[in-house]
């Protein structure tokens, strides 16, 4: 069933690629072409996405339009 055999022709380039994504932890450095993109990734992105929920939390209320038989039963109020 499905035989991994190699009727296809593999680019060379491509598998060259492939590895070396595979391997990216074997290469990486931090040097100065590298440092902007990791404190963009850990640290302005992460602080970025919680500002931005930190003040827009409980702006937006969203509420069915059409409500639900079942849903009553935990949104009523006594």
């Amino acid at each position: 069933m499905g035989g991994h055999n190699d009727t296809l022709l593999r680019d060379p380039a491509i598998e060259e690629w492939a590895w070396m994504r595979q391997n990216t932890h074997r290469y990486f450095k931090i040097n100065r072409r590298t440092a902007p993109s990791l404190i963009g990734m850990c640290l302005v992105f992460p602080a970025l996405t919680f500002y931005v929920a930190y003040v827009t939390q409980g702006k937006f209320i969203v509420e069915p339009k059409v409500k639900k038989a079942w849903a009553e039963a935990y949104t009523k109020k006594d």
